[in-house]
């Protein structure tokens, strides 16, 4: 099984040694890939910073296409704004969205995205 590691995670990892483990076991097991949204949420940072080695390392990872469907975005915002969560990003359930589309997991602490799994019902790593 494949996982989208959300930038959240990420950032945890590089910055903080959170999530050790978890995505040490997923990278020796080659089970982490990443999408567009991803690199362009974390690269621009990591370029200022100048954090090369972060750079190379997600960008060494599988890129799984993108294909948005704005109908079923507009539809899983609806749902989200009737369940009474309107401050969900569309770059959210867009990810949610190329997950189940690729039919990857995704690995995430971020709190609309637990949130959207509810909604989404797609399969999620929390730590």
């Amino acid at each position: 099984m494949s996982y989208l590691v959300d930038s959240c995670v990420w950032i945890d990892f590089f910055s903080r040694k959170l999530h050790f483990n978890a995505i040490s076991e997923l990278l020796i097991k080659d089970e982490i890939c990443i999408n567009s949204i991803i690199f362009a949420e974390l690269r621009p940072s990591a370029r200022v910073s100048k954090q090369k080695e972060f750079i190379d390392c997600i960008s060494a990872l599988e890129e799984i296409p993108l294909n948005i469907d704005w109908n079923e975005i507009e539809e899983i915002q609806y749902n989200c704004i009737k369940k009474g969560m309107n401050k969900i990003g569309l770059m959210d359930i867009a990810i949610a969205q190329n997950a189940e589309q690729n039919k990857v997991s995704i690995f995430s602490t971020d709190k609309h995205m637990i949130f959207l799994n509810k909604i989404m019902n797609f399969n999620l790593r929390v730590e």
